[in-house]
């Protein structure tokens, strides 16, 4: 009996996750209502609050998935590279691509906030500091002299400058980059952040 409860309230807790996903997929953090989220997924609004205690943690939950397919991404892209900058560049044109194909999902990814005086869950931070170990391996090859919290701090400056140049482009902002551009100006910044 324990078991048939707790595979029913697995069920509940994934299917519910993947309404909230289809609905950011579909139109990003604003579509994110706890309300039709439980009638897509064929449940109460309570039993929707049984597994996510508010909008915000069932967010989380969709940027974390968010944050596992980028990680997955990546580390498609860089089976079989052992070349250090070819690692860096084939990693910002992978955060590049998923993106692209991806926008509602990474914008709700940057764009959702938790209400000041709630804390960021440590695995949600932890699950963040796994996506920058991809930057941090082939930089510390390339800069065999960066350590610690100069690593770290270098790391965090190329995804952010990457990041930035992402989201002015996929803003359409009057600076912003677009297509084949954007691709060979996204190479120019890599190789300049990683010190080359």
């Amino acid at each position: 009996m324990a078991g048939l409860q707790k595979a029913k309230s697995e069920e509940t807790h994934r299917r519910v996750l993947e309404a909230a996903i289809s609905a950011v997929e579909a139109g990003g953090l604003d579509a994110v209502n706890i309300r039709k989220i439980a009638a897509e997924a064929g449940y109460s609004v309570g039993s929707v609050y049984k597994h996510y205690a508010d909008q915000d943690e069932l967010l989380l939950a969709v940027n974390s998935v968010t944050l596992g397919r980028i990680r997955e991404r990546m580390s498609e892209a860089l089976e079989g590279s052992v070349d250090p900058m070819f690692q860096m560049k084939v990693l910002a044109q992978t955060y590049l691509d998923f993106a692209r194909e991806n926008r509602n999902l990474w914008t709700t990814l940057f764009a959702h906030r938790l209400p000041e005086g709630k804390a960021v869950p440590e695995e949600h931070i932890l699950e963040n500091i796994a996506l920058l170990e991809f930057i941090a391996v082939p930089l510390k090859a390339l800069n065999p002299e960066l350590e610690g919290d100069v690593l770290a701090a270098r790391t965090r400056t190329c995804f952010a400058a990457v990041h930035g140049l992402v989201t002015i482009g996929l803003e359409a902002r009057f600076v912003g980059l677009s297509g084949e551009e954007m691709d060979r100006e996204m190479m120019f910044l890599v190789e300049r952040v990683s010190g080359m």
